[in-house]
C-alpha cells in the first residue's frame, strides 16, 4: 500500500508540475516556538508542514515538527510549534505539502537559522555572535566549522551547503568540510547495514561492520563471510538485518536473505565490508572535493569514493539521480578487455555514473595510465564539480573533464526537468567504501594474469561462480584495505 501511494503521488506530481509551484514557506520566532506560513491561493485544499531542528531530511518523511491545515486563516497557512529549546545558531530544515485542486505538490525549503530570523523573540545566545564570528558552531552533530573569511576578501561561490550552515556567506576556495580521521565521529559518518539490491549493478558484498581508525587513517577492509558469521552458513540460511537494517529503496530485499545454495537465489554475499556516508550530517551542491587515499590491491576489489545524491530528485532506480565516482582504480595488478585494452589498477577513473550497464558505464569517464599501481602509494584524488561540468585531477594535476549538458543525452528524459548538468544540479553527500565483484565495474570475458572473470554477468549464481573460485582471487588479495588519510571540501567557482 505505502508503495503504490508513492506511485500515486509521483503521478499527480509529474502530470501537474508546470500548473503550480509550493511558496516559499515563513518562518517566525515566537516566545515559546516559532510559526511557519504560506499565503493562501485560490485552488489550495489542504497544507502540511514538516520541520527538522538540526537535522537534515533525506526524503519527504514526518519531521520532529508536523502538523497538516485543512483550512487557511486570514489569508495564511498557518501552525505555531510549540517549544523552549531553539537556541542560537540552531539550524530548521523544512519540507512543505500542499494540495492544489487535485494534485499534491511537495518542496523543501533552504535550511534557516534561528538567529537570522530575527525579530524580539530571538534566543539571547544569538547576541553573543556576529558575522565575525570565527571557531566552531554548536549543533546535534557536534561538528566543528572552519574559520570563516572576512567579507572583504570575500569572492562570491556558486557553492550551497545543507548543514551544518555557516554565520556568514561562503567564499570561494573557502574550507567547508574536513576530517582527518584522527578518530571516527560518528556523529558525522553513518555506517550502512544492508544487502545491495538485486539489480544489474549488484556487487558480491554486505555492506555490515564498523570501519576503524589505525595511525591517523580511516580504514575500510573487506572480510570473508565465515569471519563475519561463522554460525551461519553461507549456502543455506536467513539472515534478518532487523532494526539495525539502513536500506530505503526495498526494505525486503535490502534487509532480509533467505539463500538456497544451489537454487535461484543463490548464497550470502561472500564478502562483509564497512560503508560510510554523511547523509544525515553534510551534503552540498558544488565545491571542489580532495580524498588522500591508498587503493586497495587484489583481484575484484572497487574502492569507492563517492557522491551520492542526497535526494533522489530524478528517480530511485538504475542511477537515474546520478553518481559521481570522485577516484576509482579497480584492485587487480592485471586485467585486460576481450581486446587486449588494460583496466587494471594501474588505471585511474573518475566520472559519473548514469547507468547499470557496464559496457556504457565509463561512456562519460576521465582516465589517466600509470607505470605504478594507484594502490601502491597515497595519492589526492580531487574532483571539481560547478554548474559548468566535472574536472578531475590526482595529486593536483588534470587529467580529464565532463562538460555540462549531461542533461542532452537520452539515457533519462526527466533530467531535461533540471539544468544543463541535470541530475548533478542537486544536492549530494559523501560515501566512503569498497565493493567486490559484481555486474556494473566488470564486463564479461575479462581476464587477468592467469584465470579469466569466473562469473557472467546478472547470472543468478554469479555470487556462487565467484565465490567457487576463492582460490584463485583470495591469493591475490595481499593489501585488500582502503586506507583515506583526509576529506577536504571547498567552496568553489566557475571553472
Amino acid at each position: 500500500m505505502r508503495k503504490l501511494n508513492y506511485v500515486i503521488f509521483l503521478m499527480l506530481w509529474f502530470t501537474a508540475i508546470d500548473g503550480y509551484k509550493v511558496p516559499q514557506a515563513r518562518v517566525e520566532l515566537l516566545a515559546n516556538g516559532f510559526r511557519v506560513s504560506i499565503p493562501d491561493e485560490p485552488g489550495v485544499k489542504r497544507v502540511a508542514f514538516n520541520v527538522n531542528r538540526n537535522r537534515n531530511f533525506t526524503s519527504f518523511t514526518q519531521g520532529q515538527f508536523s502538523h497538516q491545515l485543512r483550512k487557511p486563516q486570514e489569508g495564511l497557512w498557518y501552525y505555531d510549534f510549540i517549544t523552549n529549546n531553539l537556541k542560537a545558531y540552531d539550524i530548521l530544515h523544512i519540507w512543505t505539502s500542499v494540495q492544489h485542486e487535485n494534485a499534491l505538490f511537495r518542496d523543501f525549503e533552504n535550511p534557516l537559522e534561528v538567529c537570522r530570523l530575527g525579530g524580539k523573540f530571538v534566543p539571547k545566545d544569538c547576541s553573543n555572535t556576529s558575522d565575525e564570528t570565527t571557531g566552531s558552531i554548536e549543533t546535534d552533530n557536534s561538528q566543528a566549522l572552519p574559520p570563516q573569511r572576512s567579507p572583504e576578501k570575500c569572492e562570491p561561490t556558486i557553492t550551497e551547503i545543507s548543514s551544518p550552515r555557516f554565520a556568514t556567506p561562503l567564499c570561494k576556495d573557502q574550507l567547508i568540510f574536513e576530517e582527518n580521521f584522527d578518530t571516527l565521529n560518528e556523529s558525522r559518518w553513518s555506517h550502512e547495514v544492508r544487502f545491495p539490491l538485486d539489480t544489474n549493478d549488484a556487487e558480491f558484498v554486505l555492506y555490515d561492520g564498523k570501519a576503524r581508525i589505525e595511525e591517523g587513517h580511516l580504514v575500510i577492509e573487506p572480510i570473508l563471510w565465515s569471519s563475519y558469521r561463522p554460525d551461519l552458513s553461507i549456502n543455506d540460511s536467513h539472515l534478518d538485518l532487523s532494526e539495525r537494517c539502513t536500506g530505503t529503496h526495498n526494505r525486503q530485499k535490502e534487509c532480509i536473505l533467505q539463500t538456497f545454495g544451489s537454487g535461484p537465489s543463490g548464497i550470502m554475499p561472500p564478502i562483509v565490508v564497512p560503508r560510510l556516508n554523511t547523509k544525515e550530517s553534510f551534503a552540498f551542491k558544488y565545491g571542489r572535493i580532495e580524498i588522500r587515499a591508498k587503493m586497495p590491491k587484489g583481484d575484484w576489489l572497487v574502492p569507492l569514493l563517492l557522491l551520492e545524491p542526497f535526494m533522489e530528485w530524478y528517480g530511485q532506480t538504475g542511477y537515474e539521480s546520478g553518481q559521481l565516482r570522485i577516484a576509482m582504480a579497480r584492485g587487480n595488478s592485471q586485467l585486460r578487455l576481450p581486446r587486449g585494452k588494460p583496466i587494471d589498477g594501474h588505471s585511474l577513473y573518475g566520472g559519473p555514473v548514469l547507468t547499470t550497464a557496464a559496457d556504457h558505464r565509463e561512456d562519460f569517464w576521465a582516465t589517466q595510465r600509470r607505470k605504478s599501481h594507484f594502490g601502491d602509494a597515497f595519492h589526492v584524488y580531487g574532483l571539481d564539480w560547478t554548474s559548468q561540468g566535472l574536472r578531475f585531477s590526482v595529486d593536483g594535476v588534470f587529467y580529464g573533464d565532463t562538460i555540462a549538458d549531461i542533461a542532452a543525452s537520452d539515457f533519462n528524459p526527466s533530467w531535461r526537468r533540471g539544468g544543463p548538468m541535470a541530475p548533478f544540479d542537486r544536492m549530494f553527500y559523501l560515501t566512503l567504501g569498497l565493493s567486490v565483484g559484481g555486474f556494473g565495474d566488470f564486463v564479461d570475458n575479462l581476464r587477468t594474469s592467469n584465470y579469466e572473470k569466473p562469473w557472467r554477468n546478472a547470472h543468478p549464481q554469479a555470487k556462487l561462480q565467484f565465490w567457487q573460485s576463492k582460490e584463485l582471487w583470495q591469493s591475490t588479495w595481499k593489501s585488500p584495505k582502503l586506507l583515506i588519510d583526509y576529506v577536504r571540501v571547498y567552496a568553489t567557482d566557475l571553472f
